[in-house]
């Protein structure tokens, strides 16, 4: 079995990788198409949603481009060469167009908005041209096409999400995965185009980001990363549950819009009905459970996960459900249901309308007994948000109006399974909080590793980059890292010769580097973007010999910390996720330690990838630990 390890950012290695899937049973449309994806994880997330979407239209994919009738190129703007290397590939489906009339060649992602005339008019490489944001309408683009007429949609969004889309995993081993939870960037960093080819920042809806999550870990996926420009900056508001029983209220904006299909079909006709006439024996029960009366608060009405419960009693856990309208649809949905609301951490009882109405005083004593043989809950799981500082619960709860942050988030994937390792990509100096940070520590199954950018080591240079954070802020968060986290390895991206950077202001770089001896770092010459603030504000005046000779400066200084911090972990026992074999052997596996360190170690017949095993780590490259399995 020959499995693919996947790098957790930027891997040169699958640059220019072409996905390859199996076809939609039923949904042929005996086209094919390609895919070839360039840049950051959040690319090649994108290009497995584009991947869904041509699937539902019967489209199969191919790796060789030359027996394709769709070609897409996922595209990246960061840095130049990247340009470089998707222009000079869109030479070469040029030369395969000529030769196969009718084949359609186009530009996804990043570079769309700013080169599309380019692409289109000028260079005449493509034929359609679509934004981050429009790959919905792809479908549509290609049929524009298809009738003779170049395509365009690169409008930026507010809203979209793509949350109700569940990709197709390319290239997956099957057990890492990535999930988008939010796109765009709001943080205008000077030198950076993400902001204007990604649009503004917004944060996907929790529920479906855990449900994605929760599906992966069910389907074999022991590991998620979470993918974000800044995850920390994610906030999600939960909508406004539906109101009691017999008022009125907004159908668009009701929290049932996200209620199990089975149910919302016969809710949605009859909706008005129900909810302006409710049943005798809701009525008659909420009459004895209402005000306290069981001893218990309980809530009527109340949104718990992607549900309506009927009755729910917060501090022992328990949902109440009266099998009347809409419960008796479908037994299958029913089961479902309860086993979606205890995931959650909730029991359920259930009773016929006709049994509430004949003998309430039975079903209240019922209700109380239940009630007095469960054990409370923790307080921050009883009000649904957390007591301290009104977060929304990670286990179900009141969610009306609640603000999920990212550390709720966190906890929220974390609690789905604890075998089910959570990372995340990429953080910010400036938003990643305590919370964040307490939170990695109080879950095992969230891997102590954060992405933290540093850029430049000198606060002047730092506000030329609109970082919006300085030297001293930046020291405080490692600071931070390191007494909440002791054990949490950090990686950085640094960015040498910026615009009017000096000497000394390098070495404040190098310096920073030295005080936190990064355990990985990614780095680069700076190259002016056009259309970033740095283009419009300052000249590119760092000569490119002084630029690289910072560049290699700092390159050896990185793999003298990167040995020492591997080189720190010979003799301690690691626990590794087997993700495939080793690139040089196949008698060797190959995974990740919770610090995201490359480790190993020789097969071991009774373990297979996608298990756990602890490696006891014996020696070390600059890059990799190298030990044997433990019992």
């Amino acid at each position: 079995m020959d499995l693919v390890i996947p790098d957790k950012t930027h891997d040169e290695s699958r640059q220019g990788e072409a996905l390859v899937l199996a076809a939609a049973e039923g949904k042929n449309n005996g086209r094919k198409l390609y895919i070839e994806s360039y840049g950051c994880a959040m690319n090649f997330s994108d290009s497995e949603i584009v991947a869904s979407i041509l699937a539902e239209k019967g489209f199969e994919t191919t790796g060789d481009y030359t027996n394709a009738d769709v070609i897409f190129i996922n595209t990246c703007s960061i840095r130049e060469n990247a340009e470089t290397r998707v222009r000079n590939r869109l030479k070469e489906f040029k030369v395969a167009k000529s030769k196969k009339p009718g084949m359609v060649v186009g530009v996804l992602g990043c570079m769309a908005e700013r080169l599309k005339s380019k692409f289109l008019e000028e260079e005449k490489l493509v034929d359609v041209v679509v934004g981050p944001d429009a790959y919905r309408d792809l479908p549509n683009l290609i049929d524009q096409v298809d009738g003779g007429q170049k395509a365009v949609n690169v409008l930026l969004s507010r809203e979209e999400t793509y949350a109700d889309i569940s990709p197709v995993r390319l290239n997956s081993n099957g057990i890492n995965a990535f999930v988008s939870i939010m796109r765009g960037c709001d943080n205008m960093c000077s030198f950076c185009v993400v902001p204007f080819t990604r649009g503004r920042e917004r944060s996907r809806d929790a529920v479906s980001i855990v449900n994605e999550c929760t599906d992966l870990f069910n389907q074999g996926y022991r590991e998620v990363t979470l993918l974000g420009q800044n995850v920390d900056s994610y906030k999600w508001t939960a909508p406004s549950k539906s109101p009691p029983v017999g008022e009125t209220f907004d159908e668009q904006s009701s929290y049932r819009e996200t209620a199990d299909p089975v149910y919302y079909k016969e809710l949605k006709e009859n909706s008005s009905a129900h909810r302006k006439n409710p049943t005798e024996a809701e009525n008659i029960l909420w009459q004895f459970l209402r005000n306290e009366q069981t001893g218990y608060k309980i809530r009527r009405q109340h949104a718990i996960s992607q549900f309506i419960a009927d009755f729910a009693c917060l501090q022992k856990g328990l949902v109440i459900e009266l099998d009347g309208h809409h419960h008796k649809l479908n037994k299958e949905a029913d089961d479902n249901r309860t086993e979606i609301l205890n995931h959650y951490g909730f029991e359920v009882i259930r009773f016929e309308n006709d049994e509430v109405v004949k003998n309430p005083n039975q079903i209240v004593q019922n209700i109380k007994e239940k009630l007095q043989n469960l054990p409370d809950r923790d307080k921050s799981l009883i009000t649904g948000k957390d007591v301290s500082d009104g977060k929304v619960s990670p286990s179900g709860g009141d969610l009306e109006g609640a603000v999920v942050t990212f550390a709720n988030l966190l906890e929220m994937v974390a609690l789905i399974n604890p075998d089910l390792r959570v990372r995340f990509s990429t953080s910010h100096p400036k938003d990643i909080t305590d919370d964040v940070l307490h939170t990695i520590a109080k879950y095992d199954n969230i891997c102590n590793y954060i992405h933290l950018p540093v850029q430049s080591g000198n606060s002047r240079v730092l506000e030329l980059m609109n970082r919006t954070y300085d030297r001293d802020w930046y020291i405080n968060r490692v600071d931070a890292i390191h007494r909440i986290i002791p054990e949490c390895a950090i990686s950085t991206d640094v960015i040498t010769g910026f615009c009017t950077e000096t000497e000394e202001e390098h070495k404040e770089t190098v310096s920073m580097m030295e005080y936190v001896k990064y355990d990985f770092a990614y780095m680069f010459m700076y190259s002016e973007r056009p259309g970033t603030l740095a283009a419009k504000r300052y000249a590119d005046d760092i000569p490119e010999p002084v630029k690289a000779a910072r560049l290699t400066e700092i390159v050896a200084l990185q793999q003298q910390h990167s040995h020492i911090r591997l080189q720190a972990q010979i003799g301690k026992v690691q626990k590794v996720l087997i993700e495939g074999f080793s690139k040089k052997s196949k008698n060797d596996y190959a995974g990740r330690s919770d610090q995201n360190a490359m480790v190993v170690f020789p097969v071991d017949e009774r373990y297979k990838p996608g298990m756990y095993v602890n490696v006891l780590a014996e020696r070390c490259t600059t890059a990799t630990l190298m030990g044997r399995i433990v019992d």
